[in-house]
């Protein structure tokens, strides 16, 4: 077999990607580069090709991994084969945690709603002491310590029996109760965000925390006369944390003027589109993701 050399390789195991790469492969064409995109039907293949030495890559990028068992031999491959590893395996491990995030973002400065960590029930049981949920609010969220996307997310808790029920429903993971942060209000919007960060270009959108449901880009406009500029600086302080050429961050902006991390670095970034899914991004942030990403596989070496 003819030895093929592909500039940029991705793995992903969600259909729901597809438009986004059909849009990634156009802006890498254009830049004169090419894709090979793998998925769970072409898996085996691609990585024979791989061993074997017929398929050679000059970058990689997983999303398919962190949810698909088969995908982490080609991730384990890639990370010891392929220069370039936009999402590296270790750092990405690291960030799937919120725990060790919320901390660095403590030390870097920024906000973060009040949060307490509790043991996963399978590992402690019993605590020594109950935590005093005041500093909390009334509601707080409980959160699984490991995963996104909203899995296993409860909003509107209001006591401690409700973080032991949850304790027992999802036992093998550690718990994180959170304070609900409330936005003030811009122009009739919430101050709420979604941050793109793709290989050095933020793309911050509106977003509407109660719906999930994403606004526009945030205009030059806009930024210059509310003031948005820590969208910028936020998301710039997570990717010095993150260590990843690819993310997304959500945070608000509350009435003193704080800028807070929400959630702070999701990994691998939903990258559905408004035309494709209701909870989709804006057409425009997937053009300039795809046209970010394609403009770094391109770069010179």
């Amino acid at each position: 077999m003819t030895l093929a050399t592909v500039d940029l390789l991705l793995a992903y195991d969600w259909p729901y990607d597809e438009p986004f790469l059909a849009r990634l492969e156009h802006n890498l064409r254009a830049a004169g580069r090419s894709l090979v995109a793998v998925n769970p039907h072409t898996l085996e293949d691609a990585f024979d090709r791989l061993r074997r030495g017929d398929l050679t890559a000059s970058v990689f990028l997983d999303r398919g991994a962190d949810t698909d068992p088969a995908f982490e031999p080609l991730e384990a491959w890639a990370a010891a084969h392929v220069p370039v590893l936009l999402n590296p395996p270790g750092e990405r491990r690291r960030v799937w945690k919120k725990s060790n995030l919320h901390w660095e973002f403590i030390r870097a400065g920024v906000h973060t709603p009040h949060t307490l960590v509790v043991p996963a029930w399978n590992r402690q049981p019993i605590l020594e002491a109950q935590p005093d949920l005041t500093p909390l609010g009334e509601p707080f969220a409980i959160k699984p310590d490991l995963g996104g996307g909203g899995w296993g997310v409860k909003l509107g808790a209001r006591s401690w029996a409700q973080v032991e029920h949850a304790r027992r429903e999802m036992p093998d993971d550690d718990l994180l109760l959170q304070e609900l942060i409330e936005p003030q209000g811009l122009e009739g919007r919430r101050a709420w965000f979604r941050v793109f960060y793709a290989c050095g270009e933020v793309i911050p959108c509106w977003w509407d925390d109660r719906t999930r449901l994403f606004g526009p880009l945030v205009t030059p406009d806009e930024r210059r006369r509310l003031g948005l500029d820590g969208l910028w600086t936020v998301a710039g302080v997570a990717a010095t944390i993150a260590r990843l050429e690819l993310f997304s961050t959500e945070m608000a902006r509350v009435d003193d003027g704080r800028w807070v991390v929400v959630d702070y670095v999701n990994d691998p970034v939903d990258l559905r589109i408004l035309t494709h899914a209701r909870e989709g991004m804006p057409v425009q942030a997937a053009e300039r993701i795809a046209g970010a990403v394609a403009a770094f596989v391109a770069r010179p070496v």
